[in-house]
């Protein structure tokens, strides 16, 4: 039998929401119930590698998985050389290897392997391979070295049956108690994008294909259902990347949540889109139990927008959020400063439609082209990219190693835009006093925990450079 790692190589400083990387869950998952042995190694918690390493060392791993993302890339490329010193057989998946195969094997050297797109299937395939039992080029996805070439195999011609994956068993992350301290379970139902969003697409349908899947209502249900008799949770956050399109869908899983008893003293988080939001909608969430409704506004300039290739208007943020008040969500707005097209005059229609709006709470980050990605492909075209290293683009940064703006925008600095990230959110201030004091006395009514509110506190304080 092969030993496997998984590693998930973020670390507490480039923390910025407090959940479990399921996708590397559901991977581990598939390999316990093939029969391999498996491990996950979480950083998230760590300073630095130097724990993960020495558990590695321990362990002694025939492959190791490293989950790559562009602002973990260093990372993975530490991890790398020091799998390849144990030697182990290295594979990065993910984000960054799907839109930048090639790149990735060269300027990775440790790596042995890199897997492109939905992973459960392919893993299993790469370990039969290794093990002679099949040849390399069988593995839909896998880009590998064959004397001084680089082979890419071609994607898998379906995409996974959500349905035939297993639940993710969260026990196999060995600080799932840490996460648990939040008093809330992040899910996976569904996979893909149908938006075309110039700074995410197409990696979403690289990774996912260009349709959205998803898992069965009946099978939703009997997770939430799981997940609170094992660990006692009563509300949890839908992480997909919109919930709101397949209202049909939607609708079915209302019915099923109810007829499961998981609607009483049960709440419900869900990521949404002001152009998938309408009063019908609302009043599905609203008897499902949604409380929560998170939206990626990004901007109040209607040309920012439409530069980013949002496919949405900025009234319609306006008309989402009234349906909220309506119904009485609390909301999120997800805003983007510094998007193609940004001047000083559309930050301020931004703050103004913060202003306006009264978000409960706000994430505002720094547009970056990540590589791959059509906004940093039209960047490039345009001579705007501002940053080379991967180290620069975590687009919550407070500043970059060459001082410019990720996205290198003509008459636009830094510093005034994070003049306005700092007005926008001092502007907030009293209100999210008043608030979140507010919410977190309703939290506490509904999930009496000290240990919760500590958790929550704690991490408001060390994310507050770009949430209010």
């Amino acid at each position: 039998m092969m030993k496997t790692a998984l590693v998930f190589p973020r670390l507490w400083s480039q923390v910025h929401g407090m959940w479990p990387p399921l996708g590397l869950c559901s991977l581990a998952t598939v390999l316990r119930d093939a029969g391999e042995s498996v491990k996950i190694f979480d950083s998230s918690f760590d300073q630095s590698l130097d724990r993960v390493k020495a558990e590695l060392k321990k362990f002694q791993p025939d492959l190791i998985g490293i989950y790559t993302l562009t602002d973990f890339f260093r990372a993975a490329q530490e991890l790398s050389e020091f799998g390849r010193s144990l030697g182990a057989k290295v594979v990065s998946g993910a984000a960054h290897p799907t839109l930048l195969p090639e790149q990735t094997l060269k300027e990775i050297q440790g790596l042995d392997f890199i897997l492109r797109g939905e992973g459960e299937q392919a893993i299993l395939l790469l370990l039969a391979a290794i093990r002679g039992e099949r040849d390399f080029s069988q593995v839909p996805g896998l880009g590998y070295r064959r004397g001084g070439e680089i082979i890419l195999n071609p994607l898998p011609e379906e995409p996974l049956d959500l349905d035939q994956l297993p639940i993710p068993d969260r026990d196999l992350f060995e600080h799932f108690p840490k996460y648990l301290r939040n008093r809330a379970i992040n899910l996976h139902i569904s996979r893909g994008c149908p938006f075309n969003c110039s700074f995410c697409q197409p990696t979403l349908k690289l990774m996912f294909g260009k349709k959205p899947r998803y898992r069965s209502p009946q099978l939703v249900a009997e997770e939430l259902k799981l997940l609170n008799q094992k660990y006692q949770i009563r509300e949890f956050f839908f992480h997909d990347d919109i919930f709101t399109v397949n209202h049909q869908w939607l609708a079915e899983l209302v019915e099923k949540i109810n007829q499961a008893g998981l609607r009483k003293g049960f709440r419900y988080v869900v990521n949404s889109r002001v152009d998938t939001f309408d009063e019908k909608v609302a009043r599905l969430l609203r008897e499902m139990g949604v409380y929560y409704v998170l939206f990626g506004l990004e901007s109040g300039s209607q040309e920012v927008l439409d530069r980013m290739k949002k496919g949405a208007t900025v009234e319609q943020s306006y008309q989402a959020f009234a349906l909220c008040r309506k119904f009485g969500f609390r909301t999120h707005a997800y805003i983007i400063l510094a998007g193609p097209g940004e001047t000083e005059s559309t930050l301020g229609m931004t703050e103004k439609m913060i202003s306006e709006l009264k978000p409960d709470t706000v994430h505002i980050s720094i547009c970056t082209p990540l590589p791959g990605t059509n906004l940093a492909k039209d960047a490039q075209e345009q001579g705007l990219i501002g940053v080379q290293d991967y180290s620069d683009m975590d687009y919550y940064l407070k500043t970059t190693s060459t001082g410019r703006l990720p996205l290198a925008l003509p008459g636009l600095s830094y510093q005034e835009v994070l003049s306005a990230r700092e007005r926008i959110l001092k502007k907030r201030k009293w209100f999210m006093f008043q608030d979140n004091l507010a919410n977190l006395g309703k939290d506490f009514i509904h999930d009496p925990s000290p240990g919760k509110f500590i958790f929550r506190l704690s991490f408001y304080r060390k994310m507050q450079h770009y949430f209010g």
